[in-house]
């Protein structure tokens, strides 16, 4: 039995369900269906409403990794970082399911991420540089966004899905696949076919993830 934790960035609390929650629905049903036996943990960033990670939370995470004292104002906080950290790390499969916002990831998202980014835990520096220590993790980027940002004049301004990668990559997981919509809202004429195909992609990805 494995462990898939499903890590939701769409902001389903202030609008109605959208292509996003039908990708979402697909793939999880779908993943329900082919692995029975498999435990999931849905993780919704807008719903837990994460502390924002600062320079106060950095070094309070510092010091409890180091076995160092926390007082009473520090540890609230930084052991519900080492909450989130431990359920990411205890992960055998990992979704990430996120849209394009300004051409980036959405904020509760990156905050996740810099919670996540913790030395001697997630990665280590070493003097030729860091080294990733996140080893035998299975990971899926399902991403949303209304232009296309696969033409060659639009592929450098994608920075959502090329951050998801690099930073995974710096915590060293190599094993990451992706299911993308895009150009729904810039080619409306394909937009029915595209989002067809998008969540036939998202069906197969659920067999075999």
């Amino acid at each position: 039995m494995s462990r898939l934790l499903f890590i939701e960035a769409n902001d389903s609390t202030h609008q109605s369900k959208g292509i996003s929650s039908q990708m979402n629905e697909t793939f999880l049903s779908s993943y329900r269906t082919h692995h029975p036996e498999d435990e999931i943990v849905v993780l919704n960033l807008f719903e837990e409403r994460l502390p924002f990670f600062d320079l106060k939370l950095a070094t309070s995470a510092a010091k409890l990794f180091w076995g160092e004292s926390l007082d009473a104002e520090e540890s609230v906080p930084v052991e519900k970082l080492q909450e989130y950290l431990t359920g990411f790390l205890d992960s055998d499969k990992i979704v990430f399911s996120f849209p394009m916002w300004n051409l980036t990831v959405p904020a509760p998202l990156h905050n996740y991420m810099d919670y996540l980014a913790q030395a001697g835990q997630t990665f280590r520096y070493t003097s030729e540089g860091s080294v990733g220590l996140v080893t035998g993790k299975h990971v899926l980027l399902l991403h949303s966004r209304g232009g296309d940002y696969s033409t060659p004049d639009k592929v450098s301004s994608d920075h959502a899905v090329r951050y998801m990668i690099d930073i995974l990559r710096f915590f060293g997981i190599e094993d990451v696949e992706s299911v993308i919509l895009e150009g729904h809202q810039q080619y409306p004429d394909r937009a029915d076919e595209l989002i067809k195909n998008a969540l036939s992609a998202c069906e197969k990805a659920g067999q075999r993830f």
